[in-house]
């Protein structure tokens, strides 16, 4: 017989000491296998049983808010508890269930609470590794721990949910701290208030889920009490699990060691692993290894770590499949494989003694990705550079190009990549570090790229993307106050582009690094582009605008060729429709004549004249389209650098805020032209999000699904198409 017992809102530490409890008492035979329902007062924010709570919690946040953080138990990741949110445990033995694996019990309880969701018509499965989702969304995250033969297995279930609170409570991605990710954020979870369109009593969610696992799990069971002993216990307990023993438990480097450092993810978890090394006997002497994954026994960890100490470096790759060979252990999706690369990845840091990096500054490399550092170096072909590492007076800080005027340590780092025969590109936002990799992925190309820690590290899936399909790379650190260290605000900023603070690189490393790469026979020579208002445009030219000295070019859209290349569809699109460009020429001109507040937006490939022919034919076909038009109000995007609020939204837009100079003029039609790709996206997606205009893109290249029209390859003849329909 099952006891089910409800503990009621305790704090985290009391709940936490209880699971302990149960799961000890259970392991010694005192208490009988037990389903609990808890919940949480006041809310609190629950980190993995391997985790380090500085990489997991905005504690700046949770602090100011008075959200508790505490450690679960078991293993995975952290999670955010308000107080209308269920847990639910079951603690018993696997005896109980034939000895089943880690695995096959996770899938037979999860299928179990599954089952009593569905009895209150809720359409909740199973989806490994361990979730339980409706229709995609998931609605209780669970996880696990063993003692022997007792196991704790537990989860929650999102009643009703504060998406923004959680988001801001945990180490998320900034993007989704905004209007769009938080509803991004919402349509990947489920709660019970949601699904069912009211907010059902609890004990009418107990009884479902008992339900559930009765008929799944083959069980009886009678409602009971917390015992004497377990009560004695808690009382004794739950002030070790509240305290910072307890909370920070996680191993941390030794303040007087340098250690190497590196994060690697997998579909079991994220590792993140400190190693140190004698780089002089080329010995591992340490390596200290969290994360949020799931291992039984807890205690693997420990033991893999005791394991490696004292090994050469050579030995590390056989030393750690040596361990695991005979040995008793069960995961969540981990195979030897994945320890052993998060092991080796910061220790591929060492080959840089080989080039000529001091000892303490090894980790001024973040990581050699793909490959052996020196082999990396050798073979990179292309440069990746941060705009926050320009200054902020630079015309070119917010261009993919640079003036190599000798203001900064990008310009030496432009200098030294042609020197070596390399492609520099400045990354302006995160969409065009995503399109740079992909296209280095495409074309097999190495790339070296600078960056902070934390960037690397919430941004670790499109490197990880990119190194599977082909890019390989080496990533080296910058210096100076960073984003992530202002706070949520400026995250925000730079991830679209507009991030104020001046970094700089490690110019003495790249180059000691960049050493082992052969400098190019012939030095390769910037070509240099002459540009001037073109003169079938030049009257929209702001009265307080100045021509600068460097724009964006033709030449910054069609290096990305190749990138642009996996969003096309076809000759053109309407919404998520394929269609040809007659069709959706016929249906722009219809949205133009039916339009009150049309607007048309000019990008550098129209507002100047280069000299190309093709392009001014375009610019000649776009002045005849305004005046045939007559009514549109005509916003210039001449370059990409930040107004910084002296503009004039009437007749300008201001790069990172497009959306500013739609909403000054409430413009219900925005058309695109001349904008480059790359901006293109950028533009598309802030008008999206801020504004209800209807967007249509005139795209030289591939076009842009994104936008609820867009032609592709669009020339001066297919603009004069379009004039002949108005």
């Amino acid at each position: 017989m099952w006891r089910v017992i409800y503990t009621g809102q305790r704090p985290h530490n009391e709940n936490i000491a209880l699971d302990r409890i149960m799961l000890d008492l259970r392991e010694d035979g005192k208490i009988p296998s037990t389903i609990r329902f808890l919940q949480f007062k006041p809310e609190c924010v629950l980190i993995g049983y391997h985790q380090a709570v500085e990489q997991e919690v905005r504690l700046e946040y949770t602090q100011r808010e008075g959200i508790q953080v505490g450690r679960r138990i078991t293993g995975g990741g952290a999670i955010y508890f308000d107080e209308t949110q269920i847990g639910w445990e079951v603690i018993g033995s696997t005896e109980d269930f034939g000895n089943l694996s880690y695995e096959e019990l996770t899938k037979k309880i999860c299928t179990a609470v599954a089952k009593g969701l569905q009895k209150l018509g809720i359409r909740a499965e199973f989806r490994p590794r361990n979730d339980i989702e409706v229709e995609g969304r998931k609605i209780s995250g669970t996880g696990g721990v063993f003692e022997g033969k007792a196991f704790l297995y537990q989860g929650t279930i999102l009643m009703d949910f504060n998406v923004e609170r959680m988001l801001k409570s945990l180490q998320i991605p900034v993007e989704k701290l905004t209007s769009k990710g938080i509803k991004s954020a919402e349509d990947r979870v489920e709660w019970v208030k949601r699904a069912l369109g009211y907010l059902p009593p609890k004990e009418e969610v107990f009884e479902a889920i008992l339900q559930g696992l009765k008929e799944e799990l083959g069980i009886k069971y009678a409602w009971g009490e917390l015992t004497e002993e377990e009560l004695r216990l808690l009382e004794e307990m739950k002030d070790y699990f509240a305290s910072d023993e307890w909370v920070y438990h996680v191993k941390k480097a030794p303040e007087d060691m340098e250690m190497l450092y590196g994060i690697y993810r997998c579909p079991g978890g994220t590792f993140r692993v400190s190693a140190k090394v004698d780089t002089r006997t080329k010995l591992l002497q340490q390596v200290i290894i969290n994360g949020d994954f799931f291992v039984k026994p807890q205690r693997l960890i420990y033991d893999l770590e005791a394991y490696l100490k004292h090994t050469p470096l050579q030995d590390v790759e056989k030393r750690i499949r040596q361990f695991f060979e005979g040995r008793q252990w069960e995961a969540l999706n981990l195979r030897v494989e994945d320890f052993l690369e998060a092991v080796l990845f910061p220790l591929r840091k060492v080959e840089g003694i080989e080039l000529g990096i001091e000892k303490k500054r090894l980790n001024n490399i973040i990581a050699s990705i793909g490959g052996g550092l020196v082999e990396n170096l050798q073979k990179a072909k292309v440069m990746l550079l941060p705009y926050c590492a320009k200054p902020r007076w630079c015309d070119y800080r917010h261009l993919d190009d640079c003036g190599e005027c000798g203001g900064c340590t990008v310009g030496d780092a432009y200098r030294l990549a042609y020197q070596k025969g390399m492609i520099p590109i400045t990354i302006t936002s995160f969409e065009l570090l995503r399109d740079t990799l992909l296209w280095c992925a495409q074309n097999g190309y190495t790339y070296v790229g600078h960056c902070c820690y934390e960037f690397y590290e919430k941004r670790y899936e499109i490197f990880r993307r990119a190194s599977e399909e082909g890019a390989k790379g080496v990533l080296f650190d910058i210096v100076g106050t960073t984003c992530y260290s202002l706070g949520v605000e400026e995250e925000e900023k730079a991830y679209h582009g507009e991030f104020t603070v001046e970094l700089d690189l490690v110019k003495e490393d790249l180059y000691k690094t960049m050493a082992v790469k052969e400098d190019v026979q012939v030095e390769v020579q910037k070509q240099e582009t002459r540009f001037d208002f073109s003169p079938y445009l030049v009257d929209f030219k702001p009265s307080y605008y100045k021509k600068p000295k460097a724009v964006p070019t033709p030449q910054e859209d069609r290096t990305r060729t190749s990138m642009q290349k996996e969003v096309f569809l076809g000759e053109a699109t309407i919404g998520d429709k394929v269609v040809s460009y007659s069709e959706a020429l016929d249906l722009l001109a219809r949205w133009i004549k039916e339009a009150e507040r049309p607007t048309i937006v000019l990008g550098p490939l129209v507002f100047w004249d280069f000299g190309e022919k093709e392009l001014q034919e375009k610019a000649r076909a776009v002045r005849e389209l305004i005046e045939k038009v007559g009514k549109f109000n005509v916003k210039v995007l001449p370059d990409y650098r930040p107004k910084l609020k002296k503009y004039d939204p009437a007749v300008e837009m201001d790069p990172p805020n497009p959306h500013h100079a739609v909403l000054h003029g409430r413009h219900d039609l925005t058309l695109l032209v001349g904008v480059h790709c790359y901006r293109t996206d950028f533009v598309i997606r802030l008008l999206d999000k801020h504004t209800d205009t209807k967007i249509a893109t005139l795209c030289g290249l591939y076009g842009h699904p994104t936008a609820h029209l867009s032609t592709s390859f669009t020339d001066a003849e297919k603009i004069e198409e379009l004039i002949k329909r108005l």
